[in-house]
């Protein structure tokens, strides 16, 4: 099952600089970036919500067409657990595992990312690459894919109701 890879840049927006001290309206930013001469390239535009001063500007420019997700589920298995207490309804286990694969075709290397978004009880029991919970719903996996190589994420989630 083939992912959208998004782009995202990030724009430090430190108080006490030109940059950081202003808010920035919502609206449309330019992206440009050098190319290998040296002269700059307009790279995508990307539409920007209201931004106080001093937060980093985050900015999401489209889907990567360089760097590819291909995630697979490995396994599954569903099991049925005993109430918390009597006269509760019994309990579902469901545990599955996942495979991501990333390939990135740039001539450099990129971080990829992986985000695992789930309610209700639930959580990683193995990966082998440490997740970083952003919130009760969402870990993050963050994945270094080398340039012209591809890297393997492995992880099981368990969840219960």
């Amino acid at each position: 099952n083939r992912l959208p890879v998004q782009v995202w840049y990030t724009l430090k927006r430190a108080r006490s600089t030109p940059f950081g001290d202003r808010p920035l309206p919502a609206g449309t930013v330019q992206l440009y970036q050098a190319d290998s001469s040296g002269r700059v390239q307009l790279i995508g535009e990307a539409a920007n919500d209201h931004t106080a001063p001093g937060r980093d500007l985050r900015v999401q420019s489209g889907d990567a067409f360089d760097v590819t997700a291909e995630r697979v589920q490995t396994d599954f298995t569903q099991e049925t657990l005993p109430p918390i207490r009597r006269g509760l309804p019994n309990r579902q286990r469901v545990t599955a595992a996942y495979r991501v694969t990333l390939t990135n075709a740039k001539g450099a290397p990129v971080t990829v990312d992986v985000r695992e978004a789930r309610y209700g009880v639930w959580k990683i029991v193995e990966s082998s690459v440490p997740p970083e919970k952003l919130a009760a719903t969402e870990q993050r996996f963050r994945v270094a894919v080398p340039a012209n190589g591809e890297a393997t994420l492995t992880y099981t989630v368990q969840i219960e109701s």
